[in-house]
């Protein structure tokens, strides 16, 4: 005699609960708008045709503002209105500045510095934490990093 085939109970299947949505706010904070962004801007020089002041502030990180090769050079956007700043964003190109302050004023002329270094290193300067305010924002650059000028894919300002 051959034993009966063993019999395996067949699991049942249970269902999961699906998760219900809402609509509840949250308190994550929205990004200011980009204060700069083709804004009327000021510079000291330009390297050539190709690297205009208005590349600093036209979003777009393929085009740049570039200087003459000396010290200083300055890049200035006029924001139209005074406007509270507390995050400034550089993006640097290769040539950037070792030695620069970041300053406002109302009037173009009589200038307050709310950031300065000395000890600058290219790449992205994500400055945040500034008090100050103005109509214009400056990067006055004093000491270059490499022989070339000072060199910005993007001057961001925000408040």
């Amino acid at each position: 005699a051959t034993p009966p085939p063993l019999c395996t109970p067949t699991p049942t299947l249970t269902s999961t609960p699906t998760p219900t949505r809402t609509n509840t706010p949250t308190n994550t904070p929205v990004p200011s708008a980009n204060l700069a962004l083709n804004k009327p801007v000021v510079c000291s020089s330009v390297e050539n045709a190709g690297t205009a002041c208005a590349n600093a502030v036209d979003g777009n990180t393929g085009t740049r503002w570039a200087s003459a090769f000396s010290d200083p050079q300055w890049i200035r956007v006029d924001l139209g209105t005074t406007q509270s700043i507390s995050h400034i964003v550089l993006r640097w190109e290769t040539a950037y500045g070792k030695s620069y302050q970041l300053q406002t004023s109302n009037d173009a002329t009589n200038w307050t510095t709310i950031y300065s270094t000395t000890t600058g290193d290219g790449g992205i300067d994500d400055l945040t934490g500034l008090v100050g305010s103005g109509r214009y924002i400056r990067m006055n650059g004093t000491v270059r990093a490499t022989q070339y000028g000072y060199s910005l894919w993007e001057f961001e300002v925000y408040n």
